[in-house]
């Protein structure tokens, strides 16, 4: 069951309905994509484009400003995951409206979530009517979550999660070491430090190295 939340916005004065429903679809393989466009068309929504990559949907979503922009979480194939992806999204279009497609709700994507101001999350187990009727909801003015992602929110992120080298590089980090210092006691160039991060930040839900060795701190202090 999918939470709605708010009342239906207002519709801007001369705003016609087909334009308030304008949506660009991203999910990986474009065969994929167009399926879900087609849904949706048929469902009466006005479907500017279907990508199977991000960077071709960030294109249309930056030419186009769809009113709502709906995106699988796997389109973040790159260190930071949702996060990354929402602000990639957020950066192209300010005013769209963002929905994110995701087979699970984990921690790491109800914070980003939160952080970037995405308008609903649809599990990829919803019946294709239920995610229909949110995408409506959503282009009206409201949100819509499914109840995991809150319970999600007041969990207490952990480095259970790290594989061995992300703890390592979490390890060095909370010494005080650069990412210099850091790639030269693990015999890695600074890029994979980098990359190693934002991994590590958004597993933890923390912005910054200090936040990192914050956590890192507290939780062998329990």
């Amino acid at each position: 069951m999918m939470i709605a939340r708010s009342a239906p916005a207002a519709p801007e004065k001369g705003r016609s309905v087909d334009r308030a429903a304008t949506v660009a679809v991203g999910v990986p393989g474009i065969l994929m994509a167009e399926a879900l466009g087609r849904v949706l068309r048929e469902a009466g929504m006005h479907v500017v484009g279907c990508y199977g990559t991000l960077p071709a949907l960030l294109e249309k979503i930056r030419r186009c400003r769809p009113a709502v922009v709906i995106a699988d979480a796997g389109l973040a194939d790159e260190p930071g995951g949702a996060a990354a992806l929402l602000w990639e999204l957020r950066q192209a279009g300010p005013a769209s409206k963002l929905v994110v497609l995701s087979a699970e709700v984990d921690g790491p994507l109800a914070r980003a979530v939160m952080q970037h101001g995405a308008q609903a999350v649809i599990l990829k187990s919803s019946p294709m009517t239920d995610a229909v009727q949110v995408l409506q909801h959503v282009a009206q003015g409201r949100t819509s979550f499914p109840p995991s992602l809150f319970e999600r929110l007041t969990e207490r992120p952990d480095t259970r999660g790290l594989s061995t080298r992300q703890l390592e590089v979490l390890e060095e980090l909370a010494k005080g070491r650069s990412n210099e210092e850091i790639a030269r006691r693990l015999f890695i160039s600074t890029n994979t430090v980098k990359f190693h991060l934002r991994a590590i930040y958004d597993r933890l839900g923390v912005h910054n190295r200090v936040e990192a060795a914050q956590l890192l701190s507290r939780q062998r202090a329990v």
